[in-house]
């Protein structure tokens, strides 16, 4: 727990920090904005806390985590939420670069059912792909506690690094267990902030962020309404290296057939070795598996000529499974794109579709957060950036969430050239969780 004192919120809970050396990234950022009116007093005993340890991550014991891993019980939701999530996306995007993370906004999301109850809160769970006939919300919670713990341990050469944190008005007060079990299952840490003064929050949290995400992430904020009072943030950094890194000096100019009619140059990296490959006769597309350093992999999968839209439209954890089963292990000649990228979406207007409206509205019921139903979401966003090159994938995303109050080796038996529209798919391969999903239609669109 920490202290709040004559309406001022000390900075709290200090997640953890990991030295990052290789050479793939990911970075995620999720913020949540909330806007508010002026607050009642509360009585004393609803906004004194107890101080904690700042400093220290809340570890969870090996062997408990080995005897109750209820992140197991979390991973096919994050597949079905994944794909569900990205035929939304696809559905707006006929001829644009796809590329977002399902497991930085399960998180978000995950953390906000924390304060959300009745219709609100099983909107969220049921977008999720949460079951609570199956699951119950405490092991959701406890899912997501140990899949931070797991991934945020070096092993193996990957280095992961995911938090959560509050910025928070300095006049605002939240109840007591709302920002314990932020704190307890969701590794936040928090900070007062003067939000009449939008330039310096402003400042503030693009600061921290651009920390977290190293750079990557420079201005997770672009603006802040006046009666904004708080903003979560979730990021999720990610770092490895090519298992088989490619060579600079078979990196040749083609062209990348974006349609029929059009095509732009980019730099094909080479590379001839052994991988994972499956040729998926029903879908018409070819799914290979190049990895990384540690427990980390990404699948690529190029669809035939014309058969794009048929391999999405059986995007599903079935296929998944599928394929990953599936794998023969050949020497190909292997050829990707170098390329950088970035996308924004607006995660209010995709879950709205999923389902998700009373959070959104004058019907939110977020009364664990304040203890009284005061709050909506107002908007949401999600940013991504994406470099892909020899040595590695180096990106970062970012999601801002607003809330209101409611008013060379033997003989090569193949050559798979993505030389055309594709997808990838990112896999810790120790949880199975995808960490990040998307679409490559034109590698030289910013």
């Amino acid at each position: 727990m920490f202290v709040i004192q004559q309406n001022a919120i000390k900075c709290f809970w200090r997640i953890q920090k990991i030295t990052m050396k290789s050479i793939i990234n990911f970075s995620l950022l999720i913020s949540l904005q909330v806007c508010c009116h002026q607050f009642p007093e509360y009585p004393d005993h609803d906004h004194v806390h107890k101080d904690i340890n700042s400093n220290k991550h809340q570890d969870l014991p090996l062997a408990e985590e080995e005897k109750y891993p209820n992140y197991h019980k979390i991973v096919s939701s994050n597949a079905e939420f994944a794909f569900r999530f990205y035929q939304q996306i696809a559905s707006d995007a006929a001829v644009k670069n796809i590329f977002f993370s399902p497991f930085s906004i399960s998180i978000a999301f995950a953390l906000l059912t924390l304060g959300a109850k009745s219709e609100t809160r099983d909107q969220i769970h049921k977008a999720l792909a949460f079951n609570l006939s199956d699951i119950e919300e405490r092991e959701i919670h406890e899912g997501f506690q140990q899949l931070i713990y797991v991934l945020s341990h070096p092993r193996n050469k990957v280095q992961v690094n995911i938090g959560n944190a509050l910025f928070i008005e300095e006049s605002l007060k939240f109840l007591p267990k709302f920002l314990e079990d932020a704190k307890t299952l969701y590794e936040a840490e928090g900070f007062s902030a003067n939000f009449s003064v939008p330039r310096l929050v402003k400042k503030q949290i693009n600061d921290y962020v651009r920390n977290k995400t190293h750079g990557k992430i420079a201005h997770a904020v672009e603006d802040l309404e006046p009666t904004i009072v708080m903003v979560l943030v979730n990021y999720m950094f990610f770092k490895a290296s090519w298992k088989k890194p490619f060579n600079t000096h078979f990196i040749r100019k083609e062209d990348f057939f974006i349609d029929a009619n059009t095509t732009v140059q980019v730099d094909l990296m080479r590379r001839t070795d052994y991988y994972n490959i499956f040729h998926d006769e029903d879908l018409s597309c070819w799914v290979v598996e190049i990895p990384y350093e540690g427990d980390a992999t990404a699948l690529f999968i190029l669809p035939d000529e014309g058969k794009l839209e048929h391999v999405e439209a059986a995007l599903v954890r079935e296929t998944l499974s599928k394929w990953r089963t599936s794998f023969t292990y050949k020497n190909i000649n292997l050829q990707i794109p170098k390329f950088s990228m970035s996308t924004s979406y607006n995660i209010k207007g995709l879950l709205r579709r999923m389902g998700v409206t009373a959070v959104f509205d004058n019907t939110s019921d977020l009364s664990g957060i304040t203890g009284k139903r005061d709050l909506k979401v107002s908007e949401a966003f999600h940013k991504t950036l994406l470099n892909i090159h020899e040595s590695g994938t180096e990106a970062a995303a970012v999601t801002i969430i607003e809330f209101m109050l409611r008013s060379a080796p033997a003989h090569v038996s193949h050559s798979i050239r993505f030389n055309r529209s594709f997808l990838m798919i990112c896999i810790d391969k120790q949880t199975e969780i995808i960490t990040f999903l998307g679409r490559i239609m034109n590698p030289t669109e910013e």
